[in-house]
């Protein structure tokens, strides 16, 4: 592991500033729809198990940051976060359910795709996850998107993006992964986005999934308020 300033990228990330949570695009109000039958066709369809690779991850940053209340954002169902933790196939199962692992206080659920964690939260957490999500939303909303999970967190943000096609697919056969970006892409998005933003205390610690050499790889960023990239990991 490498601490050291990233090689600045320009992104060709082209949000549409227009747009935003009371105003979202038409094409996000669309995908939110297909989501909400996806969610509806299966128990265990995008049941939160994206999160289950970070779990130590996550526990020693929310420890190092005194982190005690949390907000998934894109949770999809959560389940890892409850009593059914257990019936989540995973590579490496837990002991017990999230919030006892990582010693949280509070933790709040969001996922506008499932009714049961619709509801957009309040207020501000010291840590915000969201693993799985960005690259599900249209390129032209992320803007306001990203700008909300900024708004949010106090102390950290959590971010894993997928930087590859999924394995799932809308009924139009068009991917579910509608934004791929390069790490580097991402990673230069978020810091312009947080330029922006007051919080200086704030850190985002970002891990791209990505191929190289047909293998793929996982690289990992921190950026800070300068806004100052650093890429932790290489390939």
């Amino acid at each position: 592991m490498r601490q050291a300033e990233a090689i600045t990228v320009k992104s060709s990330i082209q949000c549409d500033d227009d747009y935003s949570r009371e105003f979202p695009s038409e094409r996000y109000e669309e995908l939110l729809k297909e989501y909400e039958l996806m969610h509806d066709s299966s128990d265990q369809m995008f049941n939160g198990r994206s999160v289950a690779s970070f779990v130590d991850v996550i526990q020693h940053v929310l420890r190092e940051h005194k982190c005690k209340t949390l907000l998934d954002y894109g949770s999809g169902k959560g389940l890892l976060y409850t009593k059914d933790y257990d019936k989540v196939k995973i590579d490496n199962p837990i002991s017990k359910p999230l919030p006892e692992i990582w010693d949280i206080k509070e933790y709040t659920l969001y996922d506008p795709g499932y009714e049961e964690h619709n509801k957009l939260p309040t207020g501000k957490f010291d840590s915000v996850v969201c693993t799985d999500v960005l690259e599900h939303v249209p390129e032209e909303d992320l803007g306001w998107v990203v700008d909300e999970l900024l708004d949010y967190a106090k102390k950290v943000l959590f971010l894993n993006i997928s930087c590859l096609p999924a394995l799932k697919k809308f009924r139009d056969g068009t991917n579910v992964h509608v934004s791929i970006f390069k790490p580097e892409e991402w990673a230069n998005f978020l810091a312009s986005r947080l330029k922006e933003h007051k919080n200086v205390d704030l850190n985002i610690i970002l891990y791209a999934d990505h191929k190289v050499d047909e293998e793929i790889k996982r690289r990992a960023y921190k950026i800070t308020y300068f806004p100052t990239i650093f890429q932790l990991t290489e390939d």
